[in-house]
Parts: C-alpha cells; sequence; structure tokens
C-alpha cells in the first residue's frame, strides 16, 4: 500500500495526470514512433495489478507526523476513483482529440497574450519561497511551488524564442531561497536581491524580476504581502487584481488573494500564491506583460 502513481503525479503536477496529459502533451511524430519501437527491449515493465491498487480515492498528507489534526485535514489531497490513469499508450495516444490546442492557449477571459519584446533581453530572476513549513524542511517532497515557477517561466521563454526570430531571451541566473513567514526575513531578502541591501559579493544576485510565493493568504502568519509592500518604492496596484479576475474561471478562490506588485529600485517584485499550480498559473499570465515593464 505505498505511494500511488496517481498520488505522486498529482503532487508533482499540481494536478491530475490525464489533465496534464491534455495540457502539455502531443500526438507522437513517426520518427519519434520508430524510435520509440525501436526501444521497446529497454522499457520498463509495468505489473498492471499493482499499479491499480491504489486506483481508488485516497488522501495523503503533506505535513509531518507531528502535523495538528486542523492542518492535516487542511493539507490533504484526493485522487478520484479511476482507473489508473498512467496505464496508457502514451506515446500513441491522439492527445489533440482529448483536448484541441487552442484549449491550452486560450487567454483565461479573453485577453490577448503579449508577444516579447524584440532584440535581446537577459534576465537574472528571484524565486522566494515563503514558507515555515519549507523553511523548516518539514515537506518530504521538498519545496514544489519554487522549482514550478522557475520551470514555467523556462517553458515560456523557449516557447517565445522558438516563436519570435526578431528577440532572444535569456536567463542569466535563477536566485532562489527559501524563508519562513517572518516579515523582517521576507524584507531583507526583498532589499538584498533588489540592489539596495547588498551584502559583499552578492551584487551578481541582483534582480530584474522577483517573485515570490506563498503567504498571500488570510492566516495571521501569512505576511508576504505586508512585507513587499513595506519595501517597494512604487506599488503596481492594477496588477494582481487583474490577474485574479482573469484566473477566476479556472479557481474561484483566485479572488481571495492578498498578493502585492511593484517596484524596488529597478527590480518588480511580484507575489504568488504558495499552490504550486496556483503560483504557475500566476507566474503564467502575468511574464510576458512584466517583460515589457522591464524592457521600460
Amino acid at each position: 500500500d505505498s505511494f500511488g502513481y496517481d498520488e505522486a503525479a498529482q503532487l508533482v503536477y499540481g494536478c491530475t495526470y490525464p489533465e496534464w496529459k491534455k495540457r502539455h502533451m502531443k500526438k507522437a511524430t513517426d520518427e519519434q514512433l520508430e524510435r520509440y519501437n525501436a526501444s521497446k527491449s529497454l522499457h520498463a515493465t509495468h505489473n498492471k495489478e499493482l499499479l491499480a491498487t491504489r486506483s481508488q480515492k485516497v488522501n495523503y498528507q503533506h505535513e509531518t507526523a507531528t502535523t495538528k489534526p486542523s492542518q492535516a485535514a487542511a493539507a490533504q489531497i484526493c485522487v478520484p476513483n479511476q482507473q489508473n490513469s498512467l496505464l496508457s499508450d502514451v506515446c500513441c495516444q491522439e492527445v489533440d482529440a482529448i483536448a484541441p490546442p487552442a484549449a491550452e492557449t486560450k487567454p483565461l477571459s479573453g485577453h490577448k497574450v503579449l508577444r516579447p519584446p524584440t532584440g535581446s533581453t537577459t534576465l537574472t530572476i528571484g524565486i522566494l519561497t515563503v514558507s515555515d513549513r519549507a523553511a523548516a524542511n518539514a515537506y518530504e517532497s521538498g519545496d514544489l511551488s519554487g522549482p514550478m515557477v522557475e520551470s514555467t517561466i523556462c517553458r515560456i521563454i523557449d516557447s517565445f524564442n522558438a516563436s519570435f526570430k526578431d528577440q532572444d531571451l535569456v536567463v542569466n541566473n535563477f536566485v532562489k531561497d527559501i524563508v519562513p513567514d517572518e516579515k523582517v526575513q521576507i524584507e531583507e531578502m526583498l532589499l538584498r536581491w533588489s540592489g539596495k541591501a547588498s551584502r559583499q559579493g552578492d551584487s551578481s544576485n541582483v534582480c530584474n524580476l522577483i517573485f515570490t510565493t506563498g503567504g498571500t493568504g488570510f492566516s495571521p502568519r501569512d505576511v508576504t504581502p505586508e512585507a513587499t509592500i513595506s519595501i517597494l518604492d512604487r506599488e503596481c496596484r492594477g496588477l494582481m487584481p487583474w490577474a485574479s479576475i482573469e484566473l477566476t474561471s479556472k479557481q474561484p478562490l483566485a479572488t481571495l488573494s492578498r498578493a502585492a506588485a511593484g517596484l524596488c529600485g529597478k527590480t518588480i517584485i511580484i507575489n504568488l500564491p504558495g499552490n504550486p499550480a496556483g503560483a504557475a498559473q500566476v507566474a503564467e499570465l502575468l511574464f510576458p506583460i512584466i517583460l515589457h515593464a522591464i524592457e521600460d
């Protein structure tokens, strides 16, 4: 009764595996299928009966054994009762028939996604995870939201560079760290990454753009917006409310976000939610827009 495949997919991707396939997978080309068939002798063999043992509705806890009952209830994630979703011929499945490509790229409420600025742009991006439990290394999986934001930004940049030949986006460095939900520690990190409180040897870590993840809700420990606003030189008050409105079609609870955004020196700082899937959605929505602010 070990950790199941569907549970792992839910934890890693932030959604069920079939949903992930609809968003990201495409039908293999003839050349890919030829290579796939030629390498079948190297493929792993799946025990379908064993994989199916955890396909029923289950709960798993993303906490330590010391988690309080109320915290445990909030941390449970349910995987629907279904046939194990990984038991499919993935590379041969006509995924486009399940979800047309337009479903992935269609704006959430009709807005047009901006193309990136022309020319060459080199970025240093900071990703600051704000979480008591992540800072205490209490998650068995480690921090998920920070890596999710990084992979989302890399995917967008790769897509832009492949689509637009008159521009070149490069991330010179991803600066990453984890701090607890402490206002002073959040402020210190944001100031340092903005070049306003640099330690000796830290000049290379001054960021064009900083994403924070976590601490934007209504818990007494959620102080990321307050810490962010306290160090901003200029607040961008329209950006995050617009993002919340755009995302309500997928997640009505997005309207409860208290996220802030603005400028600290020449660095743009944006608060993202702590949920990995939510953080990725907001980053994907805002990054193409923020590129134009960085260009200015």
